[in-house]
């Protein structure tokens, strides 16, 4: 028996793969990473809009961790009283780093101690299937 496919079934299979590269990509992503560096949290806020959403999961290459190098433009997440909180690097002067939201109009003077990580990987909350994949593969905050 010879199975025939139809141009619209072609285009269904081609279409089904795509979408499920774009879904997984953050995950295929991660899997250079060993897990042990890496911390997850969930953003809350609009001051990183356009780039970061609120519930938006971040993956953070800890500070000691072999994946922590920031250059400027970077996002980086630190301690600000009892919270963390995930802004761009603008400027770093010997142990002191300056952070902007990019939906912000004023920077941010942090020392070195209160820096936590580098995010090095977003993964919208809209992306459910992703999201919940990386929340089991990643130790709990």
């Amino acid at each position: 028996m010879k199975i025939e496919l139809k141009p619209l079934t072609l285009i269904t299979i081609i279409s089904i793969i795509l979408i499920t590269i774009i879904v997984l990509h953050p995950l295929i992503e991660l899997g250079k990473y060993d897990y042990r560096y890496l911390y997850a949290t969930r953003a809350y806020g609009y001051s990183m809009l356009p780039t970061i959403h609120s519930g938006d999961l971040l993956v953070i290459a800890l500070k000691d961790s072999p994946y922590y190098h920031p250059d400027i433009g970077d996002i980086m997440v630190y301690r600000y009283d009892n919270f963390f909180v995930a802004h761009r690097l603008v400027a770093i002067r010997g142990d002191t780093y300056f952070f902007k939201g990019d939906n912000n109009n004023y920077v941010e003077e942090v020392p070195e101690e209160a820096i936590i990580g580098e995010v090095i990987e977003t993964i919208p909350k809209t992306n459910i299937i992703a999201e919940y994949l990386a929340q089991g593969l990643l130790p709990p905050p």
